[in-house]
């Protein structure tokens, strides 16, 4: 409900309400104060959640969700406003990562996964169709 300012609701810390600070932020901020190279610095190796996906993903917003306040205490103290502040490039660079981190771990973690799930119908688990035990036939498919 914050995403592009703080809006109609109670904001007694006066956070920023102008609208269009969400595209300010991920757009004009980041092309001007975030490179690749130190996004790619702070990308942590993979980590396995050993957890289903809703369980990751949930993680994922609850601790999103978290960087709510910080960022918009930054943007009242002008971190994002201009040529921004070495903390407000920290910041971005963070979420960046942060994001890149998530969806690398969950497209490991689906790409893992994907050999334990069936397909067609009747089902036929997708190893037993790599490893050649299972040879896809028309009837594998149905007739729909």
């Amino acid at each position: 409900m914050h995403a592009d300012g703080w809006g109609n609701f109670p904001n007694p810390r006066g956070f920023s309400s102008t609208p269009g600070i969400h595209a300010h932020f991920e757009g004009e901020f980041v092309k001007a104060n975030v490179t690749r190279d130190a996004v790619k610095a702070t990308v942590p190796l993979y980590r396995s959640c050993e957890c289903s996906i809703q369980d990751r993903a949930r993680a994922e917003i609850e601790a999103t969700f978290h960087e709510v306040v910080p960022f918009y205490e930054l943007e009242l103290k002008g971190a994002f406003r201009n040529n921004g502040t070495p903390e407000g490039a920290t910041f971005a660079t963070s979420r960046l990562s942060a994001g890149a981190t998530a969806l690398r771990d969950m497209i490991v973690d689906a790409w893992r996964a994907s050999a334990d799930i069936v397909v067609g119908y009747p089902p036929v688990n997708v190893h037993d169709i790599e490893t050649g035990k299972h040879i896809l036939t028309r009837d594998d498919f149905g007739s729909d």
